[in-house]
């Protein structure tokens, strides 16, 4: 079997995700089905791209050196498709983002405030990345984040726009003491351990550190979050305030006071038109505060709480 360009998009998922499990749902396949091709790939290759276990796929020595080809491969193709719909479809937007609830409304808000630019978006989980894209010409605009105490600067060349805050929840098994009762504050997740995304965010771990002081944070995949939920562990899953769909055991919970909170940043380039920036900076605050008011993960939370991006009263 020879290798094609799908097989390669296969293997990549695997690389950046971590895990079959959520590779499949990226690519939209089974995991059944995806492990298949998996195996008819090593078989062409002539050994095994990934370690298997219950921490997920890692490249083997094997996988690093295919992995590496085959994004410098996709990479090339993806220039190419750029290229060509810039001829057919006209420019290109470029937009960065980190991937949040927020992230997921950008192509539509995008594409409605700028209808003749074909919007182009890549996920960048560096701040600094984006920064650095905007300024030397890589990107046009960059949804980010920053939290209090650890704000963004933007360079020369670069345009900010906050577009407000986001309280965080945090998500506790049923038997876990703050499930129940008054908003719990941080003193009542003392001592449970933090799970936070396997490949999330440094920049929130510290935040974490600021408001909590020493606490036990621990990286963990989806379907282990959801294990150690259920089996009651003491454990706390800090989640944004926007529901993704994403089922979880247990109950969600307002810190009191919410101390844990991140600020929504719209960055640009300079040589964008300000009034592209002013009309996908309108759409996304607009296209957050509809979906507040029904995928809020504590219903009516934002009702009651005036000032965040979510209310629909200022502070």
């Amino acid at each position: 079997m020879e290798l094609e360009v799908r097989h390669l998009r296969y293997v990549d998922a695997i690389g950046t995700a971590g895990s079959l499990t959520r590779a499949a749902a990226a690519l939209g396949l089974s995991q059944p089905a995806l492990t298949a091709q998996l195996h008819r790939i090593e078989h062409a290759v002539g050994g095994a791209l990934f370690d298997r276990g219950r921490h997920g796929a890692r490249p083997t020595a094997l996988g690093d050196v295919v992995l590496a080809h085959a994004r410098e491969v996709l990479a090339a193709l993806d220039d190419l498709h750029r290229a060509v719909g810039r001829l057919h479809d006209g420019p290109l937007l470029r937009v960065g983002v980190l991937p949040t609830a927020l992230a997921r409304l950008l192509g539509d808000v995008a594409t409605a405030a700028v209808p003749d630019r074909v919007v182009d978006l890549s996920v960048v989980e560096s701040r600094a990345d984006a920064l650095d894209a905007l300024r030397d010409g890589g990107l046009d605009l960059a949804l980010h984040v920053d939290f209090p105490g650890r704000e963004c600067l933007a360079p020369a060349g670069v345009g900010m726009t906050p577009l407000g805050e986001e309280p965080v929840f945090v998500h506790v098994p049923t038997t876990h003491p703050a499930a129940g009762g008054p908003e719990p504050g941080l003193a009542d997740l003392a001592g449970s351990t933090w799970l936070t995304a396997q490949h999330g965010d440094a920049e929130f771990d510290r935040h974490l550190a600021d408001r909590c002081g020493p606490i036990a944070v621990q990286g963990a995949e989806e379907l282990v979050v959801a294990q150690l939920l259920r089996r009651g562990a003491d454990v706390v899953v800090p989640l944004q305030a926007l529901d993704t769909g994403i089922a979880l055991p247990g109950r969600t919970r307002a810190v009191a006071g919410s101390p844990l909170r991140l600020r929504h940043l719209l960055l640009w380039s300079a040589d964008l038109d300000p009034d592209v920036v002013e009309r996908v900076r309108a759409g996304l605050v607009d296209a957050y505060r509809r979906a507040a008011a029904t995928r809020s993960r504590i219903p009516g939370w934002f009702d009651r709480n005036p000032g965040w991006l979510g209310s629909s009263e200022p502070a």
